[in-house]
């Protein structure tokens, strides 16, 4: 059972690969995070939670029901709001820093 679409999302990449022949395979999550504004669903809570909720798996070595025992690597988007940035608005706010350096909201690195 799955509830959260982050590890369906891997889960559903990792059985892909071990249909083509790749066992084993190391997952290494490049990119993920949370709009914080202009997007359906986005908004400072939402954002606080999705990201809160990764790195509260990466920080406590949490794998996916797949691969429950196996750590993963993963790397948050963004530090930063790219008020610069080109395409859609949403993709401007997925900063845990405003385009000014002002702090969104409160996540937490550490394994409190």
């Amino acid at each position: 059972m799955y509830d959260n679409l982050f590890d369906a999302s891997i889960d559903a990449f990792v059985h892909a690969m071990e249909r083509e022949g790749f066992q084993g395979i190391r997952v290494v999550v490049a990119e993920t995070g949370w709009p914080t504004a202009c997007g359906e669903a986005a908004g400072v809570d939402n954002a606080l939670t999705y990201n809160d909720n990764v790195v509260r798996r990466a920080v406590n070595g949490v794998g996916t029901p797949k691969r429950p025992k196996e750590e993963m690597e993963v790397y948050m988007f963004d530090l930063f709001d790219e008020n610069e940035r080109g395409g859609d608005e949403y993709q401007k706010h997925f900063g845990i820093f405003s385009s000014a350096g002002v702090k969104l909201y409160d996540l937490r690195f550490n394994s409190n």
